[in-house]
């Protein structure tokens, strides 16, 4: 039976999202983004005096004009793993992918960001050590994922 390498570092149930249109975050990826929208500024802050997660989801196309789009049930978490404030009251942040997660629920919040319940038991695999998974080829996974990004 495989073991589940989460059990070092336990993910938050409920987690700040960032839904950002035509971005995905994977497992072990890097996603460099430039924060200057003063909820993300906050964001961010928080994360960054919590543990640090943050969640990156997809808008939906039918109204990403809306300050509170609609948003798909899945997403990718990452952690801050770099972290700068610029000159111009931004924020440089690198998020190291850790987990993909299935929303349970948007929560009502008081937070100029929004917050989600997140299931990580879906993909628990994103979290298996790379000679765990048998089977799978990552080499040649990673190979065909490159021709779509």
């Amino acid at each position: 039976m495989l073991e589940d390498q989460s059990a070092e570092e336990t993910l938050p149930a409920r987690i700040p999202i960032f839904p950002l249109g035509g971005v995905l975050l994977l497992p072990n990826a890097r996603l460099p983004l430039n924060i200057f929208e003063p909820r993300y500024l906050d964001m961010t802050r928080d994360a960054m005096a919590g543990d640090r997660v943050i969640g990156m989801v997809q808008p939906s196309p039918r109204n990403l004009s809306d300050e509170r789009p609609a948003i798909y049930g899945i997403g990718g978490a990452g952690r801050i793993t770099t972290f700068q404030e610029t000159e111009e009251n931004r924020l440089e942040i690198t998020l190291t992918g850790l987990s993909r997660f299935t929303i349970v629920e948007e929560l009502s919040v008081t937070t100029r960001y929004r917050q989600v319940i997140a299931d990580w038991d879906r993909y628990a695999a994103d979290r298996w050590g790379e000679d765990e998974i048998a089977g799978i080829d990552r080499n040649r996974l990673l190979t065909a994922l490159r021709a779509y990004l």
